[in-house]
C-alpha cells in the first residue's frame, strides 16, 4: 500500500502542476480572445479573430512560418536520414559522430549567433536564419534516426542478400519504412520548432521588429505582449495553436496509415 500511496503523491503533484501551469493558463488566453480589453472584459465574439487575420503583419507571419516549413524541414530531415544512413557504414566512430550532432542542441543560442554575425555579417536575408535553424535542428533529427536504424535485425539485410538485393534496394525496402516512424516524428518535431523560432533570429537582429522576411508569429504575439494588447495576443496565440494542432494530427494519421 505505500508504494501505491507514494504513485497516487507523484501522480496528484504531476496534474496539480500541469493544471496550475498550463490548462488555467490556457483557459484564461481563450477567455481574453473574445472579450474586448482586460478592463471592460466585454463579450465581443470574434472579432478578435477576425482582427488578427486580417492583420497584416499576422499574414506575413504565417507566410513566413509557412515558408520555414516548405524550405526548410524537408532539408533537415533529407540530411537526417542520408547521414543517419551514412553513419550505420562507419560503426567504428558511429558514437564520436553521435556527440558531434548533439553539440548544436546544448551549445547556448548566444554562443552560436556570435559566430553566425561573424560568417553572415554581410548577408540580409532569411538564408541566414533558415541556415541557423538547419544547423540547430539536424542534430536531433540525426540522433532519433539513426537510433532507429540501429534496431533494425540483422535478419532482415541477410534475408534480403539471400534474395539477391543491392544496397539500394537494402534503403528503399527495409531502412526507410523501418525507420518510418522516427522519420515522421522528426519531420513533427521539426515543424513545431519552426513554429518556436524567435530567439535566434532576436539575438542575431537585436531587435523585436526584424526584416520582414524574418518576422515569425512568436515575433506577433511578443510585440503584442510587450503593447499590453493581450487580446491580439492571446487570439493568436489560439490561432497558433490550433495551427500546430491540425499539422498533429495529419502528421499522427499519415504515421498509423504508413508505418509498419
Amino acid at each position: 500500500m505505500k508504494w501505491k500511496t507514494k504513485y497516487f503523491v507523484c501522480a496528484i503533484t504531476s496534474l496539480a502542476g500541469v493544471l496550475l501551469f498550463y490548462i488555467l493558463p490556457f483557459i484564461r488566453v481563450v477567455y481574453y480572445s473574445f472579450i474586448n480589453n482586460q478592463f471592460e472584459k466585454k463579450y465581443v465574439g470574434l472579432r478578435n479573430y477576425q482582427a488578427t487575420l486580417s492583420n497584416q503583419y499576422f499574414q506575413l507571419a504565417i507566410k513566413n512560418s509557412c515558408l520555414i516549413i516548405m524550405i526548410c524541414v524537408p532539408i533537415v530531415v533529407t540530411l537526417a536520414i542520408l547521414i543517419s544512413i551514412a553513419m550505420t557504414n562507419v560503426n567504428k566512430i558511429n558514437r564520436i559522430l553521435s556527440y558531434f550532432f548533439i553539440v548544436p542542441i546544448v551549445i547556448p543560442t548566444a554562443a552560436i549567433v556570435s559566430v553566425w554575425h561573424i560568417l553572415f555579417d554581410r548577408f540580409d536575408s532569411a538564408s541566414v536564419i533558415y541556415l541557423l535553424f538547419i544547423w540547430k535542428n539536424m542534430g536531433i533529427c540525426i540522433i532519433l534516426i539513426s537510433a532507429s536504424i540501429s534496431k533494425i535485425p540483422e535478419q532482415l539485410y541477410q534475408a534480403a542478400e539471400l534474395d539477391g538485393a543491392n544496397a539500394l534496394n537494402k534503403h528503399l525496402y527495409i531502412i526507410l519504412p523501418c525507420t518510418s516512424p522516427s522519420i515522421i516524428f522528426s519531420t513533427l518535431l521539426t515543424i513545431v520548432n519552426s513554429f518556436r523560432i524567435f530567439k535566434e533570429s532576436n539575438l542575431y537582429y537585436g531587435t523585436s521588429y526584424p526584416p520582414d522576411h524574418s518576422y515569425t508569429l512568436q515575433y506577433y504575439m511578443d510585440n503584442h505582449f510587450m503593447k499590453l494588447n493581450y487580446q491580439a495576443l492571446s487570439a493568436g496565440a489560439v490561432l497558433n495553436m490550433l495551427i500546430i494542432l491540425i499539422i498533429v494530427l495529419i502528421m499522427l494519421k499519415i504515421q498509423r496509415k504508413y508505418t509498419i
